[in-house]
């Protein structure tokens, strides 16, 4: 028995963690006595701290010593008793763990002190505890973090210093902090650092940092391989090391996918706990070269519209998006072009009824990169030509504060394909149309006739540059200008902090 907050405190212990029991004063009579109680896995706890303090009390008697099992702590021969003190030296032990709120995907680090008088029963379980924590080998113990100062009007930096540099620290990890000083600069920093001492990769900003930062990765890894990335029928390798994000962007899709919230400290207990996800990336070549990976969506047409004109309104902060879409919206544009994909012979409804996360059974099929590539002469090739408004190719769901369901819900996460939405031309009141359902999935939006939806391992688009001026692709919410790409996807190639 303990004290906690005052009250004496029942904690048992199992194979899998801790549980405290207490009594609680609800009224008066009989029945003002109520016992509560909470569990804590093992697996939850991040970190323990032992301390003596002065503790002020009122008088109680422990009126017996904390009893179990031999093989975990030695039973002492007689209770302790404490009486009548007015002031005496107290240890603590203070327990840092992990609590999942409520509201799904919430993590909240939470913290609960256990005192007693007795310094070996609280050494016992602090050694005992820290022995359990040690084993848990996923878990970071040195971070490599790249801070951008500029995303998110800012918030970057100031939550990493306010918020999260704190919670490391109490998880005992360790982290070489860069703060980036222009575009592109984790990118370059990761081709010839030595990785080897880190234990994982963070971002520190919007989904475009963290694109930069997994990029960097996949092609310091294909380097260190002799790969050449710029063939687009290579497969690539999956990185030693994991990858991760706190979020602090206008958006913030990817930890909306990944996590589902935006919340900046559920990203780093993510992190802290080591947990660890294998996620789908496309690769993108032009004509002679790789471009970049992506991992949530690209897309031409509106959303490129809207990203390359909401690049001069960055001062807006979030809002940006919605100055953009209006003004992309009232000036729609089609564009005319060609989309050849390969099908991944998915069930036809697999776009309307599947639904990925944690333990995903399609996606825990384990396929490997390899089994996933096929000769080009075995692919069946499918071809639409026409006029569209939108081309879009999705890996993820996609779920943002516009659309909570994302642009496709059934997107699966480590499946080797990625969704091919194409929305051909029709009225501004029919793609508003698709815009609402996108947003409100009031319908799905793959039911209306105007839309194609399509699961596919590559697909290629080829502008009809002679019809109008070319649109560019919004990659992972950052620009591409040429119009003409290759797009392949590739099974969970990315490790991520994440489940």
């Amino acid at each position: 028995i303990f004290l906690v907050d005052e009250q004496k405190t029942q904690i048992t212990i199992s194979t899998s963690g801790i549980t405290l029991c207490q009594d609680f004063l609800v009224g008066e009579g009989e029945n003002s006595i109520k016992k509560g109680s909470f569990y804590v896995p093992f697996q939850n706890i991040i970190s323990t701290s032992f301390e003596e303090t002065e503790h002020v009390s009122k008088s109680m008697q422990i009126f017996e010593m904390f009893k179990t099992s031999a093989d975990l702590f030695e039973i002492l021969p007689e209770p302790l008793e404490i009486c009548d003190y007015a002031e005496s030296t107290m240890n603590s032990l203070a327990i840092h763990y992990v609590k999942e709120e409520n509201e799904e995907g919430i993590l909240k680090l939470k913290k609960v002190v256990l005192h007693h008088s007795d310094y070996n029963l609280i050494s016992h379980w602090c050694s005992f505890l820290k022995g359990i924590i040690n084993t848990y080998k996923r878990r970071p113990k040195h971070l490599l973090v790249f801070v951008n100062p500029f995303g998110g009007k800012g918030r970057g930096k100031k939550m990493w210093e306010e918020k999260i540099f704190d919670l490391f620290k109490v998880a005992c990890v360790k982290c070489k902090v860069i703060t980036t000083e222009r575009a592109n600069h984790a990118l370059d920093l990761l081709q010839t650092m030595d990785l080897k001492r880190f234990d994982g990769i963070i971002s520190v900003g919007g989904d475009g940092m963290f694109a930069e930062v997994f990029n960097g990765l996949l092609l310091r890894t294909s380097k260190d391989a002799n790969l050449n990335e710029n063939d687009k029928e290579t497969i690539f390798l999956k990185p030693d090391i994991r990858v991760g994000f706190i979020p602090g962007g206008s958006t913030d899709t990817v930890s909306m996918s990944l996590h589902g919230s935006t919340d900046p400290v559920t990203a780093a207990l993510h992190i802290v706990l080591g947990d660890r996800l294998d996620v789908d990336v496309v690769s993108i070549h032009s004509k002679e070269r790789l471009e970049r990976f992506v991992m949530s969506m690209l897309s031409y047409g509106y959303l490129g519209d809207l990203m390359k004109h909401s690049e001069g309104l960055r001062w807006l902060g979030r809002q940006r998006y919605d100055v953009s879409g209006v003004k992309t919206f009232l000036n729609l544009q089609a564009y005319e072009g060609t989309v050849r994909y390969s099908s991944n012979n998915a069930p036809e409804d697999c776009l309307f009824k599947e639904k990925c996360g944690e333990g995903c059974n399609i996606c825990g099929e384990g396929e490997e990169e390899n089994d996933n590539a096929k000769d080009v002469a075995e692919r069946k090739i499918s071809s639409i030509s026409g006029k569209f408004l939108a081309v879009t190719s999705v890996n993820l769901a996609c779920s943002s504060s516009h659309s909570k369901q994302g642009l496709s819900p059934s997107a699966h996460r480590g499946n080797g394909a990625t969704d091919l939405i194409l929305v051909h031309n029709t009225s501004r009141l029919n793609y508003f149309r698709y815009l609402f359902r996108t947003a409100f999935h009031t319908s799905h939006p793959f039911t209306l006739p105007f839309v194609q939806a399509v699961r596919v391992t590559d697909w290629e688009f080829v502008p009809n540059v002679g019809s109008t001026e070319p649109s560019i692709w919004n990659c992972d919410g950052e620009i591409l200008e040429d119009p003409e790409i290759f797009v392949k996807a590739h099974r969970q190639l990315v490790p991520v902090f994440a489940r």
